[in-house]
């Protein structure tokens, strides 16, 4: 049996240049796998976000358009020449304005169904697992935990699934603040006019 004692030496070569108790032993001196959490894709399929499209109401469609890359509305007016009509806010809101709640909808379908928006939010899930939560939540205005670090001041970002927990949370954070607000702002307005 040349083979096992080959491969007898070659561990024993390798506990003794390392030292590691885990190759004598590695059921027992393996660190806990972190427990993976979620991904962004995962959480927004298109058979949860096209729904979310159907029942909603103009203003609310509108403003996930206004989010789109303007060139998308102009596309949908079917301009002839999407560089030559300088795809600014303004010209991005008119053509907003001209289109039906149905186009309006079927131009966020398209988005939620594309591989492109899928495979943006796998990167983005990837950036945020790989140490990028503090300048991703901070770009995006998303407020987490210790500003996305392991400590609060420190310089070790939180990684893998932590990360992705804390940002969903401060993701969930942020719009409930945005409702309460809005909320706080209808029930003044009510009161002025009563």
């Amino acid at each position: 049996m040349p083979t096992n004692d080959a491969t007898t030496a070659v561990q024993n070569f390798l506990r003794s240049m390392q030292g590691n108790q885990a190759l004598q032993d590695p059921q027992v001196h393996n660190p806990p796998q972190q427990e993976v959490f979620t991904t962004l894709p995962d959480l927004l399929p298109s058979s949860t976000t096209i729904p979310v499209i159907e029942s909603a109401d103009e203003e609310f469609v509108d403003n996930l358009l206004r989010q789109l890359p303007p060139e998308l509305m102009l596309l949908a007016q079917e301009v002839d020449e999407v560089t030559s009509a300088d795809p600014t806010p303004e010209t991005a809101q008119a053509a907003i304005e001209a289109l039906s709640l149905d186009q309006k909808k079927e131009i966020l379908r398209k988005v939620l169904r594309s591989p492109q928006f899928h495979q943006s939010l796998s990167s983005l899930t990837h950036a945020i697992r790989d140490g990028g939560l503090p300048s991703i939540s901070d770009a995006l205005g998303i407020p987490v935990e210790n500003g996305g670090y392991l400590k609060k001041g420190g310089t070790v970002p939180l990684g893998g699934g932590d990360a992705v927990e804390a940002f969903l949370k401060g993701a969930r954070l942020s719009v409930e603040k945005d409702v309460e607000k809005i909320e706080k702002e209808d029930g003044e307005g009510k009161m002025d006019t009563d």
